[in-house]
C-alpha cells in the first residue's frame, strides 16, 4: 500500500452503510508547485483528490466536513435524487483524475439537491476546476468560472469565514479567479481591496501577492486596451 495514503472508517448518514476512504498523510508529500489561485500542485497523490467522500451504497457523496451535516428531512430528498438511479461502485481505492472528477461531481450533485451554501459550492467547483488542470483539459474555465460565481455570491451574502476561507484571502481569491478569467478590470479592483484592507497587516503575503497579480491584470488590461483601439 502506498505510505503517502491510509484508510479511514466512515458510516453513511444516508442508509447506514460502512465503509473505508482513502486519506492522505501530507507529511508524506511532495509538492511541486504552488498556484497563485491557491492551488497546491503535489507529485503523484494529492489531498484534494481524497477530499470527497462517495458511500458506494447509496451515491450520497460530500467533503469531510459536510458528510455527516444532513438531516432526517434531506435523507428522503437524497434517496429520490440519488440512490434511485445510483450503480453502487466505489471511491474507496486509489483514485485516477477520472475518479476524482467524478467524485467531484457527484459532490456537487448533492450540494445542490440540499441547497448547500454558495462558499461550500464554490469550493467543491474550484477543486474540480484544479483536477482540470491536472487533467490538461479546457473544462478548467467551465468550473473556474462557476467556482467565480459562486464565491462571488458568498462573500456578498453569507458569514465570513467562507469554508475556512478568511476575507483577506477570500477577496484576493475573487480578483485572482477574475484575472485568470480575463475579466482585467474586476480584477485591478479586487486586487485593490486586498492591499487598502484593514487587516491587510496580518496577511503580508497575501499582500506581496495582490501586488503582484495586479500589476499583472493591469498589462493585461492595458494590451487589451491597446489592442482594440488599434482593429479598424
Amino acid at each position: 500500500m502506498d505510505m503517502r495514503l491510509y484508510d479511514k472508517d466512515v458510516d453513511c448518514p444516508v442508509c447506514k452503510n460502512s465503509f473505508t476512504t482513502k486519506k492522505t498523510r501530507n507529511r508524506r508529500l511532495k509538492v511541486i508547485k504552488r498556484h497563485e489561485d491557491f492551488f497546491v500542485e503535489y507529485e503523484g497523490i494529492s489531498p484534494i483528490h481524497y477530499h470527497v467522500w462517495v458511500c458506494p451504497e447509496c451515491g450520497y457523496s460530500a467533503t469531510e466536513s459536510e458528510f455527516d451535516n444532513i438531516t432526517k428531512q434531506e435523507i428522503p430528498i437524497i434517496q429520490q435524487g440519488i440512490s434511485s438511479k445510483w450503480i453502487k461502485r466505489s471511491y474507496g481505492g486509489i483514485r485516477s483524475l477520472e475518479d476524482v472528477e467524478s467524485a467531484y461531481k457527484l459532490a456537487l450533485a448533492t450540494a445542490a439537491l440540499l441547497q448547500k451554501s454558495q462558499g461550500y459550492i464554490g469550493g467543491l467547483c474550484l477543486k474540480l476546476a484544479w483536477t482540470y488542470r491536472e487533467m490538461g483539459s479546457d473544462k478548467e474555465t467551465v468550473f473556474m468560472e462557476n467556482a467565480l460565481k459562486a464565491y462571488s455570491k458568498a462573500y456578498e451574502n453569507e458569514p465570513l469565514p467562507i469554508e475556512t476561507i478568511e476575507e483577506v484571502p477570500m477577496i484576493y481569491l475573487i480578483g485572482e479567479l477574475n484575472r485568470k478569467l480575463g475579466n482585467y478590470q474586476q480584477a485591478i479592483n479586487w486586487f485593490g481591496k486586498v492591499v487598502d484592507h484593514k487587516e491587510i497587516k496580518y496577511h503580508r503575503n497575501i499582500k506581496l501577492k495582490a501586488r503582484e497579480q495586479w500589476r499583472l491584470a493591469k498589462e493585461a488590461y492595458n494590451q487589451k486596451r491597446k489592442a482594440s483601439q488599434e482593429c479598424p
